[in-house]
């Protein structure tokens, strides 16, 4: 069970830096800006990284604030993946409210850690309480696969 909080803390730490980044970089296909409410979004094989996290998504929607245009959201959907060492998540959709410190996973997840793996269809990550929760729907359940040579990585 130890093993299983490691995993899901590590992966929670590896979020927040990403928000948190001096210079973000982001390339897709195209890019589209809305300014009432303020948003960003970008389309089309997306690919954002900064120094220690590299995400893909089919599309990236950047939210923020009304007031003092701070980032309040970012969203990844379709075939989101999100890596940052030997850390890796894979899901239909990621949205992180960053001003809330909550992160959201959904769809056929799966969190990997060097040879652990942890399935289920919605991950909560709470960053603020530091707790987390994989959830699965209708029957499935939640599976982890925890290897123990995985204790040097």
């Amino acid at each position: 069970m130890n093993k299983i909080l490691i995993f899901l803390s590590l992966f929670i730490i590896c979020v927040a830096n990403f928000s948190y980044a001096d210079e973000i970089f982001i390339e897709s296909e195209e890019l589209i800006i809305t300014r009432a409410p303020l948003t960003t979004t970008f389309v089309g094989n997306v690919y954002a990284f900064d120094n220690q996290i590299k995400l893909w998504s089919d599309k990236v929607t950047i939210h923020y604030t009304g007031n003092d245009n701070q980032i309040d959201k970012i969203k990844a959907y379709g075939n989101t993946k999100l890596i940052r060492k030997n850390e890796e998540i894979l899901s239909k959709s990621i949205v992180y409210e960053v001003i809330e410190q909550k992160i959201l996973a959904v769809g056929n997840v799966i969190l990997t850690q060097g040879k652990n793996i942890m399935n289920g269809d919605e991950l909560n990550i709470d960053l603020v309480d530091s707790t987390s929760i994989m959830k699965s729907i209708n029957k499935n359940r939640v599976k982890v696969k925890i290897n123990k040579d995985n204790e040097s990585e």
